[in-house]
């Protein structure tokens, strides 16, 4: 979120275009794909707790390394590091969770992606007053005291945790089975849609409201912020329909809202409403997270959910994460709104694959 709030005055300090800016912002989202699988991987052979204090120490390095960059270059580089370590760490919590508390995981997992939700509120709000206060540079020197914190943090409270065989609704145990099972890969492509929808407004919304509506960086953090906090409604909400209604027709409705979000954002002058929009989106795009992760558990064996989550965040995420460079590039060539035709297209994709799914009884396979 630091990243995203402070694009707009990176981009000026380090005379960018809007492609470039969309190219750092897919670095970062790309390699924190990339990384899920064999995050997954590891997080299903190795001991978990000492994972993730690794990785948060990683983590502070490639913090500094963004902090001190003056060029786009050792930037970019910084930022593929921070990508890395953060998508380093989705899997390996998923692990640990899934663990810890083996009933009722479409509530756990919606309790768990409220902590998004908050982390786009603060992160976003912490770091446009002090990029406004001080300098873009100086939002990462607090991040790095606060990931310093996490660190001590998962030493002292983060338990050691041990897998527990049991049976999956289908016989997913490794990679291999995973790739071979079609009901479980069909849900892959609704999750890249709402991945590219995702990932498109997170990352580009700060700058339409920046470069169209003409909102400085303090005033676009507020109300940015703000309405990202709203996320957790959709995370706690989706969590507990999860466990109690057809997870496909779930999905549909999470991809159909935050679609339709989109196209009255760029459609609506700027106004009370376009604020209201904004918190709508952020509510069905957390909305869907909790349901498609309890589908993965509802479908995989306990000792390879953070395989599959990994491979499913591999997938979505990286192709999600290209989403900000290909808006870039259609932005510098024509206009943002013909730019953010891209996810609304994507969107229109994955509800129409989802509706085909329904045709088929999906919805009685993932109550």
């Amino acid at each position: 979120m630091a990243v995203i709030i402070t694009m707009p005055l990176i981009r000026e300090e380090l005379q960018i275009t809007h492609a470039q800016a969309g190219m750092l912002l897919s670095i970062i989202t790309v390699s924190y794909g990339l990384i899920q699988f064999p995050s997954g991987i590891l997080s299903d052979t190795f001991n978990n707790k000492k994972l993730l204090i690794m990785v948060t120490f990683s983590l502070v390095l490639a913090l500094m390394g963004v902090s001190f960059s003056q060029d786009l270059l050792p930037f970019a580089l910084s930022l593929l590091l921070t990508g890395l370590f953060v998508g380093f760490n989705t899997p390996i919590s998923f692990s640990i969770l899934s663990k810890t508390f083996p009933k009722r995981m479409g509530t756990m997992m919606g309790i768990y992606n409220t902590a998004p939700s908050m982390a786009q509120f603060f992160g976003t709000y912490i770091s446009g007053v002090v990029a406004i206060t001080y300098n873009w540079h100086y939002v990462y020197y607090v991040w790095i005291l606060l990931t310093l914190l996490l660190l001590i943090l998962v030493w002292h409270f983060i338990n050691t945790t041990t897998t527990q065989k049991d049976e999956p609704l289908l016989e997913v145990q490794t990679s291999k089975d995973f790739f071979s099972n079609k009901d479980l890969l069909y849900f892959l492509v609704p999750f890249v849609a709402h991945s590219v929808c995702a990932f498109s407004v997170l990352n580009m919304n700060p700058l339409y409201l920046v470069e169209v509506y003409k909102l400085d960086v303090a005033r676009t953090a507020t109300i940015f912020g703000g309405t990202r906090l709203l996320g957790f409604i959709g995370s706690l909400l989706g969590g507990f329909v999860s466990d109690r209604f057809s997870k496909t027709k779930l999905l549909l409705t999470s991809i159909i809202t935050t679609t339709v979000s989109i196209y009255v954002f760029i459609t609506l002058p700027f106004s009370l409403w376009t604020v209201c929009v904004l918190g709508l989106q952020a509510i069905s795009i957390n909305f869907f997270f909790p349901i498609i992760y309890s589908l993965i558990i509802r479908l995989t064996s306990s000792s390879t959910l953070g395989t599959a989550q990994g491979l499913y965040n591999s997938i979505a995420f990286t192709i999600g994460g290209l989403a900000p460079y290909i808006m870039g590039v259609i932005t510098d060539q024509s206009s943002f709104k013909l730019a953010f035709m891209f996810p609304i297209l994507t969107g229109i994709i994955g509800i129409g694959w989802i509706l085909l799914l329904l045709t088929r009884g999906y919805p009685k396979k993932t109550i």
